[in-house]
């Protein structure tokens, strides 16, 4: 499962109350992974979600990146490994 972060997604209720909660209790049962991709600056950290990988590398957002399309396959890379990495 993948959380597209920004402030947005942070400020909305529906999205971080009631979403982010199903999410993180389904990823700490093991029924699915959990992926922060970090698309905007906030503040993140201080988050629930912030004990997770957050992508892209070093989670710098993707609108950070001079080139987003790098940022983007580096996302596609994290998630294709982190698929790799569940199904053994």
């Amino acid at each position: 499962m993948l959380l597209l972060v920004s402030i947005d997604f942070i400020n909305s209720s529906y999205c971080y109350d009631i979403e982010l909660d199903k999410a993180l209790e389904q990823n700490d049962g093991k029924k699915c992974i959990v992926i922060p991709v970090i698309l905007r600056a906030c503040m993140w950290q201080h988050t629930p979600f912030a004990k997770l990988q957050a992508l892209p590398k070093d989670a710098k957002p993707v609108c950070a990146w001079p080139d987003r399309d790098e940022a983007f396959v580096n996302v596609v890379e994290g998630i294709k490994a982190a698929a790799e990495k569940l199904l053994g």
